[in-house]
Protein backbone atom coordinates (compact mmCIF):
# COMPACT_ATOMS: atom_id res chain seq x y z
CA UNK A 1 0.00 0.00 0.00
CA UNK A 2 2.55 2.18 0.96
CA UNK A 3 4.64 1.77 -2.09
CA UNK A 4 1.29 2.09 -4.47
CA UNK A 5 0.97 5.68 -2.41
CA UNK A 6 4.62 6.61 -3.39
CA UNK A 7 4.25 5.83 -6.96
CA UNK A 8 0.90 7.78 -7.28
CA UNK A 9 2.87 10.68 -5.18
CA UNK A 10 6.03 10.65 -7.87
CA UNK A 11 3.51 11.00 -10.64
CA UNK A 12 1.76 14.04 -9.69
CA UNK A 13 3.72 16.09 -11.84
CA UNK A 14 3.04 14.28 -14.84
CA UNK A 15 -0.60 14.59 -14.98
CA UNK A 16 -1.72 12.26 -17.15
CA UNK A 17 0.18 9.48 -15.41
CA UNK A 18 -1.42 10.78 -12.07
CA UNK A 19 -5.19 10.14 -13.45
CA UNK A 20 -4.08 6.84 -15.14
CA UNK A 21 -3.05 5.23 -11.84
CA UNK A 22 -6.10 7.28 -10.02
CA UNK A 23 -7.87 5.03 -12.77
CA UNK A 24 -6.53 2.40 -12.28
CA UNK A 25 -6.18 2.31 -8.53
CA UNK A 26 -10.06 2.88 -8.72
CA UNK A 27 -11.01 -0.19 -10.73
CA UNK A 28 -9.24 -2.29 -8.28
CA UNK A 29 -10.72 -0.05 -5.16
CA UNK A 30 -14.33 -1.31 -6.78
CA UNK A 31 -13.23 -5.03 -7.03
CA UNK A 32 -10.23 -6.30 -4.56
CA UNK A 33 -9.26 -3.16 -2.18
CA UNK A 34 -11.07 -2.71 0.51
CA UNK A 35 -9.68 0.53 1.31
CA UNK A 36 -11.15 4.14 0.37
CA UNK A 37 -10.31 5.85 -2.86
CA UNK A 38 -9.92 9.22 -1.10
CA UNK A 39 -5.95 8.79 -1.09
CA UNK A 40 -5.85 9.66 -4.65
CA UNK A 41 -7.23 13.16 -3.70
CA UNK A 42 -5.00 14.30 -1.09
CA UNK A 43 -2.50 15.76 -2.84
CA UNK A 44 -4.68 17.53 -5.11
CA UNK A 45 -6.59 18.82 -2.41
CA UNK A 46 -3.82 19.66 -0.13
CA UNK A 47 -2.40 21.83 -2.85
CA UNK A 48 -5.84 23.74 -3.90
CA UNK A 49 -5.71 22.35 -7.48
CA UNK A 50 -9.12 22.51 -8.80
CA UNK A 51 -8.65 21.47 -12.36
CA UNK A 52 -6.46 18.58 -10.82
CA UNK A 53 -9.00 17.30 -8.39
CA UNK A 54 -12.21 17.87 -11.02
CA UNK A 55 -9.39 15.49 -13.27
CA UNK A 56 -8.37 13.16 -10.64
CA UNK A 57 -12.83 13.10 -10.19
CA UNK A 58 -13.80 12.32 -13.33
CA UNK A 59 -10.43 9.09 -13.37
CA UNK A 60 -12.07 7.89 -9.87
CA UNK A 61 -15.03 7.81 -10.98
CA UNK A 62 -14.54 6.42 -14.60
CA UNK A 63 -12.18 4.16 -12.77
CA UNK A 64 -14.59 3.00 -10.44
CA UNK A 65 -17.82 2.55 -12.89
CA UNK A 66 -15.58 0.19 -15.34
CA UNK A 67 -15.22 -1.81 -11.86
CA UNK A 68 -18.42 -1.52 -10.98
CA UNK A 69 -19.45 -2.83 -14.40
CA UNK A 70 -17.44 -6.09 -14.44
CA UNK A 71 -18.65 -7.07 -10.56
CA UNK A 72 -21.96 -6.42 -12.12
CA UNK A 73 -21.20 -9.12 -14.84
CA UNK A 74 -19.81 -11.22 -12.34
CA UNK A 75 -22.61 -11.13 -9.74
CA UNK A 76 -24.93 -11.86 -12.45
CA UNK A 77 -23.22 -14.74 -13.62
CA UNK A 78 -22.84 -16.70 -9.88
CA UNK A 79 -26.23 -15.29 -8.75
CA UNK A 80 -27.41 -18.52 -9.02
CA UNK A 81 -24.69 -20.02 -7.86
CA UNK A 82 -25.03 -18.48 -4.32
CA UNK A 83 -28.76 -19.30 -4.17
CA UNK A 84 -28.13 -23.03 -4.28
CA UNK A 85 -25.49 -22.66 -2.10
CA UNK A 86 -27.27 -20.72 0.45
CA UNK A 87 -30.57 -23.22 0.26
CA UNK A 88 -28.44 -25.73 2.13
CA UNK A 89 -28.06 -23.61 5.08
CA UNK A 90 -30.37 -21.69 7.00
CA UNK A 91 -28.47 -19.23 8.28
CA UNK A 92 -26.67 -18.44 4.39
CA UNK A 93 -30.28 -18.53 3.04
CA UNK A 94 -31.74 -15.61 5.53
CA UNK A 95 -28.55 -13.60 4.67
CA UNK A 96 -29.39 -13.95 1.08
CA UNK A 97 -32.88 -13.12 1.22
CA UNK A 98 -32.07 -10.27 3.59
CA UNK A 99 -29.63 -8.83 1.26
CA UNK A 100 -31.96 -9.78 -2.04
CA UNK A 101 -34.54 -7.30 0.32
CA UNK A 102 -31.94 -4.53 0.89
CA UNK A 103 -30.74 -4.21 -2.96
CA UNK A 104 -34.57 -4.72 -4.10
CA UNK A 105 -35.96 -1.80 -1.07
CA UNK A 106 -33.34 0.50 -1.71
CA UNK A 107 -32.41 0.32 -5.43
CA UNK A 108 -30.17 2.82 -6.94
CA UNK A 109 -30.75 5.03 -4.20
CA UNK A 110 -29.34 3.17 -1.64
CA UNK A 111 -26.23 2.38 -3.76
CA UNK A 112 -25.98 5.83 -4.57
CA UNK A 113 -26.07 7.25 -1.20
CA UNK A 114 -23.40 4.35 0.48
CA UNK A 115 -20.81 4.99 -2.57
CA UNK A 116 -21.38 8.85 -1.56
CA UNK A 117 -19.74 8.35 1.81
CA UNK A 118 -16.20 9.63 2.18
CA UNK A 119 -13.76 7.04 3.32
CA UNK A 120 -16.16 4.35 2.66
CA UNK A 121 -14.58 0.69 1.28
CA UNK A 122 -16.66 1.05 -1.72
CA UNK A 123 -15.99 -3.00 -2.28
CA UNK A 124 -18.86 -4.33 -0.02
CA UNK A 125 -21.64 -2.37 -1.45
CA UNK A 126 -20.77 -2.65 -5.02
CA UNK A 127 -20.91 -6.65 -4.43
CA UNK A 128 -23.99 -6.78 -2.36
CA UNK A 129 -25.94 -4.83 -4.85
CA UNK A 130 -24.73 -7.03 -7.80
CA UNK A 131 -24.89 -10.42 -6.48
CA UNK A 132 -28.25 -9.83 -4.82
CA UNK A 133 -29.66 -7.95 -7.55
CA UNK A 134 -32.26 -10.81 -8.16
CA UNK A 135 -30.65 -12.09 -11.38
CA UNK A 136 -30.56 -8.50 -12.93
CA UNK A 137 -34.52 -7.57 -11.67
CA UNK A 138 -33.75 -5.11 -8.98
CA UNK A 139 -31.15 -3.05 -10.54
CA UNK A 140 -30.27 -2.47 -14.58
CA UNK A 141 -27.13 -2.03 -15.69
CA UNK A 142 -26.88 1.08 -17.38
CA UNK A 143 -28.84 2.42 -14.25
CA UNK A 144 -26.05 0.74 -11.78
CA UNK A 145 -23.15 2.22 -13.58
CA UNK A 146 -24.95 5.42 -13.46
CA UNK A 147 -25.31 5.38 -10.03
CA UNK A 148 -22.01 4.34 -9.51
CA UNK A 149 -20.34 7.10 -11.22
CA UNK A 150 -22.70 10.14 -10.30
CA UNK A 151 -21.66 8.83 -6.26
CA UNK A 152 -17.40 8.87 -6.99
CA UNK A 153 -18.30 12.49 -8.60
CA UNK A 154 -20.49 13.43 -5.70
CA UNK A 155 -17.54 11.71 -2.82
CA UNK A 156 -14.95 13.74 -4.35
CA UNK A 157 -17.19 17.24 -4.15
CA UNK A 158 -18.41 16.19 -0.33
CA UNK A 159 -14.35 15.61 0.40
CA UNK A 160 -13.61 18.99 -1.23
CA UNK A 161 -15.82 20.72 0.80
CA UNK A 162 -15.95 18.74 4.04
CA UNK A 163 -11.58 19.62 3.36
CA UNK A 164 -12.23 23.76 2.67
CA UNK A 165 -14.64 23.97 5.44
CA UNK A 166 -12.31 22.46 7.67
CA UNK A 167 -9.76 24.51 6.58
CA UNK A 168 -11.30 27.54 7.36
CA UNK A 169 -11.80 26.12 11.01
CA UNK A 170 -8.42 24.65 11.27
CA UNK A 171 -5.66 26.64 8.82
CA UNK A 172 -2.61 24.85 8.16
Amino acid sequence: MVDLLQILLDSYNTPWIYMLLAFGYAILVAIILPIPIEIALVKPLVDQNFGFLLGTGLAIAAGKTLGAWLIFIFGLNIEGSIRKWSARWRVAAWIVRKAEKLVQKTGYAGLYLLLSIPLMSDTIPIYVYSLFNQEGKALERNMFLIANFLAALNRVAILGAIWFVAREFFPI
